[in-house]
């Protein structure tokens, strides 16, 4: 009777379905990946990404990376390294909230 009732707390508790989330650690790599909604994380150098799936946040830590990103309406763009490029869309149009730490980093809208 304790496990059926433990079970149940536990459905009621958590989520029906959580975002996903995305990682990408390495260096070189050239990947389409899908946050499903969730937030997703670049660490790395060189890394070329495509992401799809109106994340709610983007992180990059490190240099060189390319990211092209649809992002969630209010979504936003956080960088710390050097020379990364993000090219990010909104299903509404809206601007990200961007913040940014470090030389020659680029964050750029798209229609």
């Amino acid at each position: 009777m304790v496990v059926r009732f433990a079970l149940l707390v536990s459905a009621l508790v958590l989520p029906a379905t959580l975002p996903a989330q995305v990682h990408q650690e390495g260096a070189g790599a050239t990947q389409e990946l899908d946050c499903d909604g969730g937030p997703a994380t670049v660490r790395g150098a060189g890394n070329t990404m495509r992401i799809i799936g109106r994340c709610s946040a983007l992180v990059i830590e490190g240099a060189g990376n390319r990211v092209e990103i649809d992002l969630a309406p209010r979504g936003s763009v956080r960088i710390a390294g050097a020379s990364n490029t993000v090219l990010y869309r909104t299903p509404d149009g809206s601007k990200a909230r961007v913040s940014v730490a470090g030389a020659g980093n680029r964050v750029s809208f798209r229609r």
